[in-house]
């Protein structure tokens, strides 16, 4: 059995005889009719019966002609499907993220993506950056975004954002006419603090030490979603990445420049062991596009009294 047997069985049921369905196909009838018999002889009973001068299908026809037509529309559907994938139109996406970013920013960056592919599956799992690069050096994601990277063989590591941390302080705070806080401005002050084993938690408690002042250290979280929502509640100050702030700017959150610098680092994991697919290539533009206008409304943010 082949295609040209199928199709023009396909064609003498849709037309109704073998003259009209030469002309569709567009070869003569006797080529019709003995691609018809071939089919005949392959699947091993008549297809069509003369009845009165016309051309009746007999019911294994009838039965075989609805089995064509299912895997007719198979076909139709891989051809779709295929036509898609090549457009980057469908697929799957599995990104891991530290929280920081996960919280706010990589569903706006999703969104932008959506746009353009609303038909690609996208799975956002939030980790921390230890799990994210075990899930990307076995394999387990398409994308992975994390804040502190060791060597770990069968990984792409790319930098993905350096930001300024920012003192992030509750509405109505005394600091909020200060648009740059200094270590000696928080002296003594309810501190928000991220979790002891966080690389920035360490650059923090350095930064006071060197500059001599204590501050009260009566909170700490691992997840800079939890701290700006603390802080936002006035349980006190804290330092953070600003990629954070749009996520609170509805609560009132206000931002200040913090020196000397804390710096917030991000980067990309990419499994190294095949290839890199377009739609990772897309979504990570899209991603970019989004970081500017975050970068954007953090230089904003920071003019704000």
């Amino acid at each position: 059995m082949n295609l040209r047997q199928v199709d023009a069985f396909r064609a003498v049921m849709d037309c109704g005889s073998m003259t009209a369905a030469a002309r569709v196909l567009g070869i003569s009838q006797p080529n019709v009719s003995r691609l018809i018999g071939q089919l005949e002889a392959r699947v091993g009973f008549r297809l069509f019966e003369r009845q009165s001068g016309r051309l009746v299908t007999t019911d294994d026809g009838n039965a075989f002609h609805a089995e064509v037509e299912r895997s007719h529309a198979g076909l139709r559907h891989l051809e779709q499907a295929a036509s898609d994938i090549k457009a980057f139109k469908r697929g799957r996406l599995r990104i891991v993220t530290v929280p920081a970013l996960g919280y706010g920013f990589l569903p706006r960056a999703i969104r932008a993506f959506r746009r353009d592919h609303p038909d690609v599956t996208i799975s956002l799992q939030l980790r921390g950056s230890s799990t994210v690069i075990q899930w990307a050096a076995a394999q387990q994601c398409d994308i992975g975004i994390a804040s502190n990277v060791a060597e770990m063989a069968g990984i792409d590591v790319e930098p993905f954002a350096v930001l300024d941390g920012v003192c992030v302080l509750p509405p109505g705070h005394p600091l909020a006419g200060t648009r740059t806080i200094r270590p000696r401005h928080l002296a003594g002050l309810d501190f928000v603090s991220l979790a002891l084993d966080d690389d920035v938690r360490a650059q923090i408690d350095r930064v006071f030490e060197q500059h001599g002042v204590d501050r009260l250290m009566s909170l700490e979280t691992q997840y800079s979603a939890t701290l700006c929502n603390l802080v936002a509640e006035g349980l006190g100050v804290s330092i953070v990445n600003p990629i954070a702030l749009r996520d609170f700017a509805h609560r009132g959150l206000l931002a200040r420049r913090f020196e000397p610098a804390v710096v917030f680092r991000s980067y990309l994991l990419i499994p190294r062991h095949r290839p890199r697919s377009r739609l990772v290539d897309s979504f990570l533009a899209a991603t970019r596009q989004v970081y500017e206008e975050e970068q954007a409304f953090i230089r904003v943010a920071l003019k704000g009294r």
